[in-house]
């Protein structure tokens, strides 16, 4: 085995030995290399397995279209992508506003930081933790208002309402240790809110192996809410509600498509065209529960 991957031989959520090797996915956005994934039996917990050491990762986000940490906007489907943005941040902001009158946050894995400043403009005290360089100087560059911090230790305990972590969990090395951070800085009732990518999903059946939220070896971690909920609880947090993410669906249904076809005009109109529909399918398939999203946001508290 390579140097720079590691093996786990105990599940990194519930520590059991039980783990069953699922599937291999293949990483298409840098190394083109397969990665395994394996399941936890006790749990439910899907992981890359082996994966990159927190030293090596780096270079797996080396991409200009890896659009969280680039702000790119060459081709329609980022350009759409930004405009989904735009309309879904002015809806984050509210319902942050909706959940606290005591207005201090962390947003965790901020990125390019458009949340965290959308956040501050609108009144928040903002702490943005975000661990790629490149992407800090764009928030840098951003703004200057925005508290930018290089670890979470540097936060009083009990004394922030929200954490929030939009697609940022699932590439956390340490899970357990980071959870715990959670728990020491958030209030009596603090809110954690997680938004990953769900497994279980219509969208992630229909593709199997070629599904772009699989997205290893960055996606360090495969959720649904078996695995997610007894995690948090281990940490002192309830699960509070479930949002689905109606937009992902299209999103990564056509980074999908875009995985298993060949290029070419026609191609990209057809993977257009199924992307469309298997992302409506997705979403009709889980109007009624709504865990089964493609991505789903959990709404968790501090239990006192």
């Amino acid at each position: 085995m390579e140097q720079s991957l590691e093996k786990l031989q105990f599940c990194p959520s519930c520590g059991s030995e039980q783990l069953v090797k699922t599937i291999s996915a293949i990483d298409y956005t840098y190394s083109k290399n397969k990665f395994n994934i394996d399941r936890c039996s006790s749990c439910s917990l899907c992981f890359t397995n082996p994966r990159p050491t927190a030293g090596a990762i780096g270079k797996y986000y080396d991409n200009p279209e890896y659009v969280s940490h680039t702000d790119t906007k060459s081709g329609l489907l980022f350009t759409l992508y930004r405009v989904v943005k735009s309309y879904t941040l002015s809806r984050k902001i509210n319902f942050l506003n909706s959940l606290s009158k005591q207005k201090n946050a962390l947003d965790f894995g901020a990125g390019t930081g458009d949340f965290s400043i959308e956040l501050q403009k609108n009144g928040w005290y903002v702490y943005a933790y975000e661990p790629d360089l490149s992407a800090r100087e764009r928030i840098k560059n951003k703004s200057s208002n925005v508290e930018l911090i290089e670890s979470i230790s540097v936060i009083d305990s009990n004394s922030i309402s929200i954490i929030t972590l939009w697609h940022v969990l699932e590439h956390v090395h340490t899970l357990n240790e980071t959870l715990a951070e959670f728990s020491r800085i958030a209030n009596d009732k603090g809110t954690l809110i997680i938004a990953v990518p769900n497994y279980q999903s219509y969208d992630a059946k229909h593709y199997g192996t070629t599904w772009a939220a699989y997205d290893v070896p960055r996606h360090l971690y495969h959720f649904d809410l078996k695995s997610i909920e007894p995690l948090l609880q281990k940490h002192g947090f309830i699960l509070k509600q479930i949002k689905p993410m109606w937009f992902d669906s299209f999103y990564v249904s056509l980074l999908s498509e875009k995985n298993s076809r060949q290029k070419g005009f026609l191609q990209n109109v057809i993977g257009w065209g199924s992307a469309l529909i298997i992302g409506l399918v997705s979403n009709l398939w889980a109007i009624s529960e709504k865990q089964k999203a493609s991505s789903v946001t959990y709404v968790f508290q501090k239990v006192v």
